[in-house]
């Protein structure tokens, strides 16, 4: 120990702080992180950091609340702006020393249904041997007046499972896994986390955030060997998910999956093929025409092909266009085509590029639906996109897991109301933003549309894939397909359209020949060069957004979104982010919650049903509650209340990725272009940046990117590799000409 001139000893190893928690200063949910006040018991305060003030803790506390006793691990800092601070590597539970903490902790939202009146019942009953009662006699806080046995039982559990998650980031820190890691796995895995990863450490991988080295490290710790079943399975299936969900494919050819699990697993041929084969007959991989699938993404690929084909063939609820009703006359023929398709065939695709036409198309189609009486229900992949089509064509649109009336089930994704079950009750089904669908969204939908309705589906087949795995859109406009379904590409750029410098940049991106500007500031049209060095960006974008734009345009910074492809780097997404919010709305000395405050632009990470928000859905924070440790989110649809836990699958949104902007369109875009995201600029990247802008584009960065990226085609999705086309060829043959 050595002592520094405040008097805090700084160490190597740990130290003890015991005490209760006097206030939450900050959380974030996502990494673990929290900083808390303590009201200490008198063990581990050095003399330094006797100020007079509560000591202040930080590190895996995210999950801590106030009142509650516990014992941290760690080491006395001087934190240049807050002074003495402990650095707390683990914690655990402690005995609580007061009455009033006890209440204040039962109060607390980890135990629902207790509230204060309650909690100083249950105190003035059982006093500080609380927790004794609950370790061994719980069913005796039902002798309290108000706490029914349901309520004891729920008390206990809470009681417990504060201490499970202190054990489990305790046991995995020890190994090196980050706390929140631990915190994910504890909500993945439930209070036998700890027990579970202790018998297979590669469970871990099942965890949002987990990676190959954080299980490869708790397995050594278990001691674990090299050769070890449990690791070469884990090893085979990881190898895939990785190979696939970089490459975005659904199938991985034999002898790339062999190299990539050799790798992975740092072995040989033999052991690299023994795990494969161990993967097979654990029912962790199939192998299908000499590929390797996940067994979801192989069931999915099947029942997708199957599904399309039963549409096709199906008697359709609709025919040609019935006399009396006239379609419009400024339709193209290309236009008119897509619409008569979409009413005599079971599964039709529309695509194109901006200004062709699509939305108008859509419109003109459900009209002559409507004049019909015919049911139609238009959707999208995100609420974003779903909005974007209401607000387009006049009618109600949702996100594909609405319209299928979706159930989260913790670990395993999603059920769904409508299936192949009890399927929809609408006789045409439009669904837009197809480029987005993978294939286990694509199968969830056309299983639920039944025999007869019509599916069309609306994309731009040149913009980025979908994130998940599959090339739907593409297998869909193969010629192998086109038995089962008809397509119609756009090609006329209409002359409204066509007026704009945005439309015609766009093709221009698409075809590989847009102008090769240099790097001096221009204006051409609605389009803005404005070149800058990587350093300046994050500054030059957040005057652009707060000021220049909204004067020049007369709009809020709102209608301005920033666009990047990349997180990392000085200019990229998270540098971007904090730029704009200290322009935008500073924190300051606001009270945060998972390090929001009032006033932050927002973006659902994931699909959430039970709070009805998708992935993709664009927000405000109205409200920050400290002390109850919620936020209100402000969305198009509506407030939603957020938890501190379920906070932890919001992020910034003043800049977004381009895979995250898709489906979504703002007045005016900013498109970052940075030599530093060089690997990632690509044709099919920057033609689905610049198409999110209606009203002004502006290119920020280095400009001679563009031409180069137009000029790259990325692997998008003709470099992925899936089965869904010859599926699709093979089960229509195989059933024989249409009619039989």
């Amino acid at each position: 120990m050595v002592e520094t001139a405040d008097g805090i000893p700084g160490l190597v190893g740990d130290q003890e702080l015991a005490g209760e928690v006097a206030a939450v200063v900050f959380t974030n949910p996502a990494t673990g992180f929290g900083v808390v006040e303590l009201t200490p018991s008198g063990l581990g305060v050095p003399d330094g950091a006797r100020t007079g003030a509560p000591p202040r803790a930080s590190g895996p506390l995210a999950d801590l609340v106030e009142g509650q006793a516990v014992r941290l691990s760690g080491r006395w800092t001087a934190h240049e702006r807050y002074g003495p601070t402990f650095a707390a590597t683990t914690w655990a539970p402690a005995a609580p020393r007061s009455p009033a903490a006890l209440v204040t902790f039962l109060s607390s939202d980890r135990f629902p249904g207790v509230g204060t009146t309650l909690a100083q019942r249950l105190v003035a009953r059982f006093g500080l041997d609380l927790g004794d009662v609950i370790d061994r006699e719980p069913e005796l806080l039902a002798e309290v007046r108000g706490v029914s046995a349901e309520l004891a039982g729920q008390v206990a559990d809470a009681w417990r499972r504060a201490g499970a998650l202190a054990g489990l980031v305790g046991a995995l820190g020890a190994a090196g896994v980050p706390p929140g890691i631990a915190h994910a796995a504890h909500r993945r895995l439930g209070d036998d986390a700890e027990a579970l990863l202790a018998r297979d450490p590669f469970a871990l991988l099942d965890v949002r955030g987990a990676s190959w080295q954080h299980a490869e490290a708790l397995a050594r710790a278990a001691g674990i060997g090299g050769d070890d079943p449990r690791r070469l399975v884990a090893g085979a299936v990881a190898a895939q998910r990785q190979a696939t969900g970089e490459s975005g494919s659904t199938a991985l050819e034999d002898g790339a999956l062999l190299t990539a699990a050799r790798r992975l697993l740092g072995t040989d041929d033999t052991t690299a093929r023994r795990a494969l084969d161990l993967a097979g007959e654990a029912g962790r991989l199939e192998r299908d025409d000499g590929s390797w699938y996940l067994p979801e993404d192989l069931a999915a690929e099947r029942q997708l092909a199957a599904e399309l084909v039963r549409l096709a063939r199906a008697t359709p609820r609709t025919g040609v266009l019935e006399e009396g009703f006239t379609l419009d006359p400024q339709l193209t023929p290309e236009q008119r085509l897509a619409v008569e398709q979409a009413l005599v065939r079971g599964v039709s695709v529309l695509t194109g590029g901006p200004g062709t036409g699509k939305t108008r198309t859509v419109t003109e189609l459900v009209r002559a639906c409507e004049a019909r009486g015919l049911r139609v229900a238009l959707c999208a992949p995100t609420g974003r996109a779903a909005r974007r089509l209401e607000e387009l064509t006049n009618r109600g649109a949702t996100t594909v897991h609405r319209l299928l009336e979706a159930r989260g089930v913790p670990g395993a994704g999603f059920t769904f109301g409508y299936d192949a079950t009890r399927r929809l009750p609408q006789d045409v089904v439009v669904a837009d933003e197809w480029s987005m669908a993978d294939t286990r969204l694509a199968r969830a939908l056309v299983r639920a549309v039944p025999d007869g309705a019509h599916l069309v589906l609306v994309g731009d087949a040149d913009q980025l894939p979908s994130v998940g795995p599959g090339a739907v859109l593409r297998d869909l406009l193969a010629p192998e397909a086109a038995p089962v379904v008809a397509a119609t590409t756009l090609t006329h750029v209409h002359r409204q359209a066509a007026q704009s410098r945005i439309v015609t940049l766009a093709h221009e991106i698409d075809a590989g020949s847009p102008p090769a500007w240099d790097r001096r500031p221009r204006r051409d049209g609605d389009v803005f060069v404005v070149p800058e060095r990587s350093a300046g960006v994050p500054g030059r974008v957040a005057a652009i957004v707060a000021e220049r734009a909204p004067s020049f345009y007369g709009l809020a910074p709102s209608d301005v979104q920033v666009l990047a492809p990349m997180y990392r780097g000085p200019a990229g997404v998270d540098a971007l982010n904090a730029a704009l919010k200290a322009a935008l709305n500073p924190g300051g000395n606001r009270p945060a919650v998972a390090g929001f405050h009032e006033g932050d632009r927002v973006v659902q990470t994931r699909n959430d049903v039970e709070l009805d928000v998708a992935n993709g859905d664009v927000g405000e924070v109205a409200v920050v509650d400290r002390a109850a440790r919620t936020l209100e989110v402000q969305f198009p649809s509506g407030p939603v209340t957020y938890d501190a836990e379920r906070a932890a699958d919001l992020a910034p949104a003043w800049c977004l990725t381009v895979h995250k902007s898709q489906g979504g369109e703002w007045p005016v875009v900013v498109v970052v272009l940075d030599p530093g995201h060089r690997t990632m600029l690509t044709r099919e990247l920057v033609y689905t940046a610049v198409t999110r802008a209606a009203c002004g584009l502006l290119l920020v960065g280095d400009p001679t990117l563009l031409a180069a990226a137009a000029r790259r085609p990325g692997g998008g999705a003709r470099g992925r590799r899936t089965g869904l086309t010859a599926r699709l060829a093979a089960a229509w043959s195989a059933q024989g000409p249409a009619g039989e």
